[in-house]
């Protein structure tokens, strides 16, 4: 039987496996640390700020669906009477207490709303919806017109999250009738 010699240069030196001991030190561990801790705190506003815009958009879409859940009992005549002076109420009775509307008839606007957008551009259909209303103003015509539309607004408000904005506002035509209930109806309710 044959012995195997290992050569003087195959043998390690006890002095250089002291000094190539495996394992990380104290300062990688530490910089792998804080390089975790910074990703996990990036992770964490994420993923705050997602649920923080999911809940906003949920909001959106209820009060989006309130709204137009109350435009059609206006349409239907149910606040035929709380229409004249702009009427505001609490959805508490279909279960969402957080949220409430306001109703404006007409011309009427909400406190905060500005009529002109002032972005710096030029809207053409506007300036000659201006100009055709001027037009007419100036004729001076004194003609009984009877109005058969009515523009309905209302701005249907919610808890507000961090920067967006906490409400939605939706207008809509409706005839007039629908609105204010007929002429007939009122003077039947007036003789009872």
């Amino acid at each position: 039987m044959k012995l195997l010699h290992s050569s003087p240069a195959s043998t390690p030196d006890p002095g250089l496996r002291a000094k190539f001991k495996g394992g990380f030190t104290l300062v990688e561990v530490a910089v792998a640390l804080v390089i975790i801790g910074i990703s996990l705190t990036l992770l964490l506003e994420s993923l705050q700020g997602s649920k923080m815009q999911a809940a906003h958009t949920r909001n959106l879409k209820l009060a989006r669906e309130l709204g137009v859940l109350t435009l059609g009992q206006v349409e239907s005549g149910l606040f035929a009477e709380e229409l004249e002076s702009g009427y505001s109420e609490s959805y508490a009775g279909e279960n969402y207490p957080d949220f409430s509307f306001e109703l404006r008839v007409g011309e009427d606007v909400f406190e905060d709303t500005q009529e002109y957008d002032d972005s710096g551009f030029h809207d053409a259909f506007r300036a000659r919806a201006d100009r055709e209303f001027e037009s007419n103003r100036d004729n001076d015509v004194d003609e009984d017109v009877a109005e058969e539309f009515e523009k309905v607004r209302i701005r249907v408000t919610f808890p507000k999250f961090a920067q967006f904005k906490n409400y939605v506002d939706i207008e809509s035509w409706m005839v007039w009738e629908q609105v204010y209930g007929s002429e007939d109806e009122e003077e039947t309710e007036t003789d009872t």
